[in-house]
C-alpha cells in the first residue's frame, strides 16, 4: 500500500525518510507506524503536530500492514510563535490533581520530584504524560528553555519505564517545544476556541496538555526578545 503525504511534522518526516513503514496501532481516523528511525501518525482529519503526517485518501489499516509512504512533496509543518500572554483559567484534571499540583510545586523548587505523574491515567496518552508534555511546550514557547530542560530531564527517563512507546514519542517533541497545532494556536491566542479546539483533540489529552502549558507558564515571567523595558509586555498567565 502506498500514501501521498500532503503535510507533516519534522519528527514524522524524519521517521518517514527511513523507508517503508509498518501499521503498529490503527484508529478509525488515523494509525501510528514504525520504522528504523521512528514512528508516525498517519491521517487526514487528525490536525498538525511534531508526529503527524497528513495524507490523501486515508483509510483505516489493519496492525501489521506495511505501507510506502511517499513524502517528496511534503509541506514540513512548524509550529506558530506566541508573541504575549493573556489570562485565561483552565482546571487541573481531577484524575492527576494532587501528582500536578506537587509538579507545579517541584517547578517553582517547594517540593520533590513528583515521580508518579508519568504514566499516570488511562488511555492512548496518560493524562500525566499529557500535562507534563504541556509545560514543557509552553515554556520553551516563551523562552524559558532551562526549566523546560529541567523537566526532560526528569521525565523522559520515567518514560521508557512508566509509559507507553506512542506517550513517549510525544514526550520527546514535547521536550523539544513542540505539540499539536490547537496547543500552539492557544499558546498564541489565550482564547476559549482554541481551548474548544483542544476538547477535540483526543479523549481528553488535548485539554490535559493545556493545563499543564497554562499551569506551568504562572512560574515564569516572559518578556519577548530585544524589550527594553523590563516592565513592558509582561502579562502573567492565572488560572
Amino acid at each position: 500500500m502506498s500514501l501521498q503525504v500532503r503535510q507533516a511534522g519534522g519528527a514524522a518526516l524524519a521517521a518517514l525518510r527511513a523507508g517503508p513503514a509498518k501499521v503498529f496501532a490503527s484508529f478509525e481516523r488515523s494509525c501510528y507506524v514504525e520504522t528504523p528511525a521512528g514512528i508516525a501518525c498517519l491521517g487526514t482529519d487528525i490536525g498538525l503536530g511534531p508526529l503527524n503526517a497528513i495524507v490523501e485518501s486515508f483509510e483505516s489499516l489493519p496492525v501489521g500492514t506495511s505501507v510506502s509512504v511517499e513524502i517528496g512533496e511534503a509541506r514540513p509543518w512548524k509550529p506558530a510563535a506566541p508573541s504575549g500572554m493573556k489570562k485565561i483559567e483552565i482546571e487541573i484534571p481531577q484524575s492527576i490533581r494532587k501528582p500536578a499540583e506537587s509538579f507545579l510545586l517541584w517547578l517553582r523548587g517547594k517540593g520533590p520530584q513528583p515521580d508518579e505523574l508519568i504514566g499516570l491515567g488511562p488511555g492512548l496518552t496518560p493524562a500525566g504524560d499529557d500535562f507534563v508534555g504541556g509545560a514543557m511546550i509552553a515554556l520553551r514557547a516563551f523562552g524559558n528553555g532551562q526549566l523546560a530542560d529541567r523537566i526532560a530531564a526528569w521525565a523522559l527517563p520515567l518514560a521508557t519505564e512508566r509509559t507507553n512507546r506512542i506517550s513517549r514519542a510525544h514526550l520527546e517533541c514535547a521536550a523539544a517545544g513542540e505539540g499539536h497545532e490547537a496547543l500552539h494556536d492557544l499558546l498564541c491566542f489565550f482564547d476559549e476556541p482554541s481551548l474548544q479546539r483542544l476538547a477535540r483533540v483526543g479523549h481528553t489529552s488535548g485539554l490535559d496538555a493545556a493545563a499543564g502549558a497554562l499551569r506551568a507558564l504562572p512560574a515564569y515571567r516572559w518578556r519577548p526578545h530585544g524589550d527594553s523595558n523590563p516592565g513592558s509586555h509582561r502579562e502573567r498567565v492565572v488560572s
